[in-house]
Formats: C-alpha cells, structure tokens, sequence
C-alpha cells in the first residue's frame, strides 16, 4: 500500500510546499451512502456459475467492489452540529463494509469449492441458494466476531486512514493543477472550498482515482481480514464443509449419499397436521368470511379439532383491515403456498429461536429468474413478484390458530391439548413487528416459529418430511394440480414411513377432496383426464415412481354410472426410491404385504437401473447438453440429470425414449 505521509517527495522542497497546503486544510469527515445491491457476487457468479470475470475478483481479493454510493465531504463542524444523524450513517457504511467481506467470503467458498459443486447444481438453483445462505450465515458470524473488525479503535484508526488518505492525495493533485504559489497565495476560507470541490469531483468522475483508491481500500480491509482469511485456508479442501452445508452427518454409511441427493431434490418442511391444515386451507380456499367476522377454516378431527383464522394484531383489527382480508380470503392462490413452505425450509435450514430470512430468498428459492438490467446484467425481481411475496407473507402473518384438539407425543407418549397462538411471527433487526407494505418492501426480515409448532420440532418428537422441489418450482397456474397432489402425496409418504406403508392405495374421491376439486357432473370425463395428465407428468418428472389403478376393471367405464364406480376406485402412488431409502430410518417396522421395492413386475420389468450412466456416456460422446436432449425427446432437464446421476428411475415412457435415443 502506498504511504501517503511521505508522498511523491523527491525533494525536501515539494515535501515542504506539500505540508504547509495541507495544515491549511481544516478537519473534514467522509460521508458514504452505499447503494447496497444485495449479494453483489451474486449477479454474476452464483447465479451463473461457474463466472470467469467474478473468479478473477476473488482470486484477487476484490473484497471492496467500486460502486456508484453517494459520497459527501462535510467539515468537522458540520458534522459535529449533526452528529447523531452522521454517526448513524457511519454505523451503516461500516455494516457496508462487514456485509461485503462476508459477501467475499461465500465467493471465495464457491471459487475455491467450483469443482466439487458444479457437478451438484446442474439444474438445481435451490440448493445453490440454500448452500449459499448457510455460508452467508457461518462467515457473517465470523466477521462480527473478529475483534478487530468490531473494535471502535480500529474503525477510529481506518477512519484516520481514509481521511490521511484523501487529503494527501488530494493536494498533491491540486499542487500539480495550480501550482504551489498559487495555492499559498489564497485566503484559508477559498483554498478550502477548493479542496472540498476537488475531492468531490474525484469521488463523482476521476476513474483513475476511484480505481486507485478502492484497490487501496482493498489492501488495507485484506489486512483487516487476514486472520479470517488464514482460518479459510487452514480448511481449504475439506470436503467435510461440503457435506455439512448438504446436510450430511458426520457418520459415513450406506445412508450418507442417498439423504445428500434427497436433500438435494426436496425441500424439508414441517409434516405435522397443523401445518397440512393450513396449507390445504389455504390452498383450497377454505376460508368462510361472514359478515362482521375475520375469515375462519374450521377442521374436526380425532387427532386435530379447531379452526384457523386470518387474524391481525390486535391494534390492525379494523373495518377496512376486515375487509381486505375477506378479499385475500377469496384470492389465494398456490403462490401463497409456494411461499409458506419456502418460509418453512428456510427455517428450518438454520432452525433458532429467531431466524434471518432474506426477502429475496423467497423468489429465489422458486426457481424464479431476476431480470436484466439496463446494461444487460441480472437487476433484481420484477416488481409484480415482489408484490406477490409481500401479499403471502402479510397473509402467512395473520395466520391465528385455536385448537380445541391437538395430539401431541411427550416423552413417547399420545396427548391431547388444547393451543392457541400464531404460525410464524415477523418482526424486525430490533425486535419490532414487521411492517408490510409495498412502499417499504423489507431487504430481510426475522422469523420466530408459533408456540403451536413447538412441539412437533423437538427430540424424536420431530415432525418434518421432503417435499419434492417441483412443489415451489412449477408454475402455479397451469400446473396447479400437479403442486397440489405433489404436496398431498409427499406428506401421505411420510405418515407412511413408520410402517412403511407406501403402497397403500389412495381413493380417487379422497384425492380429489383433499386438492380442492369440486365434481362437475356434467364434465367428469375432463376431471379424469386431467388427474390422470397430473399423475403422469409427475412420473415423467421423477417426483413419482409409478402410479396405476389398484384392481381396476376399465370395462366398467363403458357403463351408466360411471362417475361413482371411478370416484370409489383406488390408486396406488409409489414415491421416488431416494425418498423411501431417506425414510428408512424411522421406520419402527417392515410391513410384509408391501415391499420397498416398487419395481412392480407388470410396469417396471423393462427397467433398466443403468439406462442412466449408459445415456449420460452416449449424450457426451455425442457432444450435446442437458438442455439440447431436453430439448430433443422433450423430458425435463432436471428429470434427465436425475436418471443420469441414478437419483431417479424412469418411467416406462421416458425409458423407451431415452432407449430409443441411444439406439
């Protein structure tokens, strides 16, 4: 790093003219308001990794990026006369700081990781993202508990710096500008105004300066760091930060890689009853709003008795605030599901008494795409999909529970209780309640779990199940029934688990019944093909095994009455293989009548468990991508990599295309 206290002095005559300008020059303090972009790595590293020009910066240590901030020179007087509103404004530019060393710390992860986790986010943007805001969470800690980068004497001493800094270079560059004389020559006041003008130019439009200066600030936040930036290279190479991040234990058995790739194919969201209730009623609309009463779904059952209300806070419980939620009573959707269970797994990744979710995570975590910017780089979220995350979580917030029956297990044991209290409760950095509104979207907000989850996230008590990726990732129009069986489905696996019981038949009216469709008699041939279309593109999508009729006699369909014989038959749904072998271990006993194994001779005989690796070996020998094949026999690009990593079977349309190809 340059020393700027012996600066350009070839002679002791300019060292001289240097200093006496400079003792001219009246204390001053550097004001900078960052244009914060969230994750400024992001753009064009993570979301298009591996990136070659954000590699560069890392490998650089280009922890400090230039960017447009707004910066203002003020002089110690002025500052001292506002020193409450400056001082917090310096609170926030040194945050800036922390928060970009952080940013630089998940780079360098991915950077110096790139090879191992390529491989693994091919078509996968969701565990890119929940990889990331692991990492994010374990180097934010590390920052804010290094000393010296939370030490007021430190910051005092880089403020001390920064200031040194600017003024010698700054009058270097007027000398050369007006000459020394010149400068002597003015009253103190003008050669001030001068000097303040100078440096704000710099800061506006001098690029050389501005690239100097943040390469210089990036040497002395380097050293800052450093011991950080020692630990990170005492772990280099430790593929047991990998599996962590995943989500894979310590042990090493047979088990380990089959719940990496279940992780890596599903979401982890809650699987107790009160959690299906709500996302059914929300889902189906089950909402009742009567006049002068808050929108209420109710539910009586032997294990669960009681009703959900969209219930604001006591002091928002107005006319129009009643209003408006009989509106968003009637106008739910899936999106506002795909938002409550992303809520949920992110939760549930980091798991404390109170948990730091970023807004954005909530899009990204879909599969959504930012937009481009005007100079073509991704620039954030289209207002309309903010918009729509803000209306579910103001929804997912009003969520107020009173049960009159809830079964819970204590200490191995069934009880009944009576509970009451929220799903999630918001709030911000400071513990106050969250504010949502559109004029202010919140960049992160703080999420404690309800008091009547409590119980169902502890010991062996624990209730959580995999939710296929497609759930969040499809679109929530025109693939509404799919989501919705995939969301019933995933959670009847996991009651099944324990006895293992996954091939226990579904009535076709209880399907129906639970994904909110309504018989139409006077078109249940369409409501046929459309729940037979849904179960096939799950097949096709490797969320499903199989699916087939259970003792079906197609005959009858020819027949007066058909509807009732249909609405009374049965299906059998098998779930994905990794999805039973990650379920293994809490099953209490095998069941006799079925078997794991759902290769069911009458469907899967022509399997071929190797059709995976000999089709990835063809399409490479060939030269073509995923996404060129995907193209070509028009299977999902995420289906494909699934059957090439041997994560899925295909089915037995999918296998014959695939066949047909390599042959």
């Amino acid at each position: 790093m340059n020393n700027y206290d012996l600066l350009l002095n070839d002679t002791n005559c300019e060292l001289t003219h240097h200093q006496n300008i400079a003792n001219k020059i009246d204390h001053f303090q550097v004001i900078i308001i960052h244009d914060h972009r969230h994750n400024f790595f992001d753009y064009n590293y993570l979301i298009n990794f591996p990136s070659e020009n954000v590699r560069k910066k890392v490998d650089a240590n280009r922890i400090f990026p230039r960017g447009k901030n707004e910066t203002f020179i003020v002089r110690q007087q002025d500052y001292e006369n506002n020193i409450d509103l400056f001082f917090k404004i310096r609170v926030d530019a040194r945050r800036e700081v922390l928060a970009k060393s952080t940013e630089f710390m998940v780079a360098k992860f991915f950077s110096t990781y790139e090879g191992h986790l390529a491989p693994l986010f091919v078509n996968k943007p969701t565990l890119k993202w929940e990889i990331l805001n692991k990492l994010y969470a374990k180097y934010d800690k590390m920052v804010r508990a290094h000393t010296r980068l939370n030490d007021e004497n430190s910051w005092n001493v880089f403020s001390t710096w920064y200031r040194t800094y600017l003024m010698n270079h700054t009058v270097s560059e007027m000398i050369k500008k007006h000459g020394y004389d010149t400068l002597n020559a003015l009253e103190r006041e003008i050669l001030n105004v001068l000097f303040l003008e100078e440096m704000r130019m710099n800061f506006a439009s001098n690029d050389s300066f501005l690239n100097k200066f943040t390469a210089d600030v990036n040497v002395y936040i380097e050293k800052m760091l450093s011991e950080i930036l020692a630990v990170f290279e005492l772990e280099k190479n430790s593929m047991e930060q990998i599996n962590e991040l995943l989500g894979v234990g310590e042990q090493v058995s047979v088990h380990q890689p089959i719940e990496s790739t279940a992780k890596t194919n599903n979401l982890v969201v809650m699987s107790n009853a009160i959690y299906q209730f709500i996302t059914e009623a929300i889902s189906n609309q089950n909402f009742v709003c009567e006049l002068g009463q808050w929108p209420r779904a109710t539910i009586q059952g032997a294990r669960l008795a009681g009703s959900l209300q969209l219930l604001p806070r006591e002091e928002d419980r107005t006319a129009s605030r009643m209003n408006q939620l009989h509106n968003d009573a009637q106008t739910l959707s899936e999106v506002d599901v795909d938002v409550l269970d992303s809520l949920c797994h992110l939760y549930l990744a980091q798991l404390g008494d109170r948990v730091e979710i970023r807004f954005d995570d909530l899009l990204t975590i879909r599969g959504l795409k930012t937009k481009l910017g005007g100079t073509g780089r991704r620039g954030g979220y289209e207002k309309e999909q903010r918009i729509q995350v803000l209306k579910a979580l103001s929804t997912i917030q009003s969520l107020w529970m009173e049960l009159e029956t809830v079964l819970v297990y204590e200490q191995g044991k069934p009880v009944n209780k009576k509970m009451q209290g929220r799903a999630f409760i918001f709030s911000n950095e400071d513990g106050s309640p969250c504010e949502l509104n559109e004029k202010s979207l919140p960049e992160r907000l703080y999420v404690t779990i309800g008091e009547v989850f409590e119980p169902f996230l502890q010991g062996a008590a624990r209730q959580v199940k995999l939710l296929p990726n497609q759930a969040i990732e499809f679109n929530p129009y025109q693939r509404k029934w799919e989501k919705k069986l995939i969301r019933y489905v995933s959670w009847r696996w996991r009651t099944q688990a324990r006895k293992a019981s996954y091939l226990q038949p579904h009535k076709i009216s209880t399907l129906l019944e639970k994904i909110g469709i309504q018989i139409d008699s006077q078109a249940p041939s369409r409501i046929r093909d459309r729940l037979e279309k849904a179960l096939d593109l799950l097949e096709e999508e490797g969320v499903i095994t199989f699916w087939q009729y259970n003792h079906w006699n197609e005959d009858g369909m020819s027949k007066k009455g058909w509807l009732r014989i249909w609405l009374d038959a049965t299906i059998i749904i098998a779930p994905p293989d990794e999805i039973v072998s990650y379920y293994e271990p809490i099953e209490r006993k095998k069941s006799i009548k079925t078997p794991n194994n759902f290769s069911l001779a009458q469907t899967k005989e022509e399997v071929c468990k190797n059709i995976g690796s000999v089709f990835k070996e063809c399409r490479i020998n060939r030269g073509l991508t995923l996404k060129q094949v995907s193209d070509e026999l028009n299977i999902s690009t995420s289906y494909i990599s699934n059957i090439e990593r041997g994560g899925s079977l295909p089915s037995q349309t999918v296998y014959k295309k695939m066949k047909d190809w390599i042959t």
